[in-house]
Parts: structure tokens; sequence; C-alpha cells
């Protein structure tokens, strides 16, 4: 009985496809259509004729980026640090991952904890707010170093070719004998063309050691993109507190796709 159900079955599909034939699949019979190669995205009339194209955006995007940086603490001591940096982007949110490893003047060297951070944006024509939400992961061996977390917005009013901005951030500690941290950034940016944008900011942030100094520094940034895919970027900043880096400077390469 089933066997008989499944031959009926196929037989009228063969017959409703001979008497419905459309190979440009558009909704409109052979016999009928006037266009009779329109794409299959295209939106049609009775004739089988292109009324609207219909684009797909392309939503997910990625970049890469490598880096170099080099950064003085005093005298006696500095380090040089090679980065790689993931980030990945779906409409308004955002995710990045960044590691890093370092090679320090005394020849010692090791494996900087990884960033992995989730962001959301809203947007407007003045202004957009960017908030999220991120942790410290360990990449060493060493079982006193706790994976720590921050949360973090930056807030951006755009005044024709400059920028100003604030942003803030949390962290949680979770290592033994240090306070949660929090930083503070202050922001003026520039576009002189479309594909070049530099920045100066001012930053403060506490010591996640009771008793010590606040960090301050004062940074240059610039990027400039190549074409749509490839971008680079670089900064140099100056420590203006006795606990701050003395020195350090960074650049970067990247591919976005």
């Amino acid at each position: 009985m089933l066997k008989k159900f499944f031959l009926v079955l196929l037989l009228s599909l063969v017959a409703l496809q001979a008497a419905f034939l459309d190979d440009d699949m558009d909704g409109v019979a052979n016999e009928d259509d006037q266009c009779p190669n329109s794409a299959l995205t295209d939106i049609v009339d009775a004739n089988g004729c292109e009324i609207e194209k219909v684009t797909f955006k392309k939503e997910h995007h990625f970049d890469i980026s490598l880096g170099y940086g080099y950064s003085r603490v005093d005298e006696n001591s500095s380090q040089d640090a090679q980065s790689l940096s993931l980030g990945y982007y779906y409409g308004d949110f955002s995710a990045r991952v960044y590691t890093s490893n370092y090679d320090l003047q005394s020849g010692e060297s090791g494996i900087d904890d990884t960033t992995l951070a989730l962001y959301y944006r809203w947007s407007s024509s003045s202004y957009t707010l960017k908030t999220g939400v991120g942790s410290y992961i360990p990449s060493d061996s060493d079982n006193q170093n706790q994976t720590d977390y921050f949360l973090t917005a930056r807030i951006t009013r755009y005044l024709g070719l400059y920028d100003i901005s604030a942003e803030y951030q949390h962290t949680f500690m979770r290592d033994d004998n240090t306070t949660d941290s929090e930083l503070l950034t202050l922001s003026l940016g520039y576009m002189p063309t479309p594909k070049t944008y530099m920045s100066f900011s001012f930053t403060n942030q506490t010591s996640i050691y009771e008793g010590e100094a606040s960090l301050q520094n004062i940074t240059f940034s610039g990027s400039y993109f190549l074409n749509s895919h490839w971008f680079f970027s670089g900064e140099v900043a100056k420590g203006l507190s006795n606990s701050a880096t003395d020195f350090s400077y960074a650049v970067n390469a990247g591919y976005y796709f």
C-alpha cells in the first residue's frame, strides 16, 4: 500500500512538472515567460521580466593585523613585543581577540594575557556609543595568575572632520594582592582625508596595587587605509607619571575582508 502511495505521488509530481515548466525558476511558466533567463534573485512581473534586482548586504566582516611594539620603562629596562589581533564584525556587534609575546632587555621572554572582548555599538549622525565586556585570559603556566574581567564604554561626538570621545573601563582584578582598576581616556580625533585618521589622547589608569600612583600617558596615534582591504596604524606614547612607562611606540599592518 505504501509503495503504491509513493508511486502515485511520484507520477503526480512528474505530471505537474510537465504541465508547468519553469527553467529559470522565477514562478512564470516557460510558455508565458517573455524573459526566460532572469536571475534567480530577480523579482519579476507576470511576464517573467525583472522589476527589481535583490542584492544581499554582506554583514559579516573580519580583520587580522600583526604588530610590533617597543617600550622603555627607564634607562635600564625595556622590552620588544610582537602582537596578533583578530576582529569579527556583524552589524553593530563586534568581537576581538588580541595576544602578544614580549622579550625583555634582561633576556627574559613570555606571553602576555590574551584579551577577548565583545562590543555593541549605537550610532547616529552625530554620536556613537560603544559598550563592551571582556576578559584577560592568562597565557602562561603561572597558577597564581587568574582571569580578569572588564566592562567598557566609549562615547564619540562627531564635529565635521573632527571628533571628541571619552572612554571608561573598569577592570575586575582576581589576582592576589591586587585591586580593581579604572581607566579614563579623553581623545581628540581628526580625519584630514577619507583614508587617514589621527588622534591625540590622554589616559589616566589607577594602579592595580594598593597605595601606588596612577599611570598617566599622552598618546599620538594614526591610521591609513591603503584601499578597502589593507590598513596600517601606529602610535607613540609618553608617560607623564613616575609609575607609567617612560616611552613606547607600536606599528601594525592589517587586512580587512
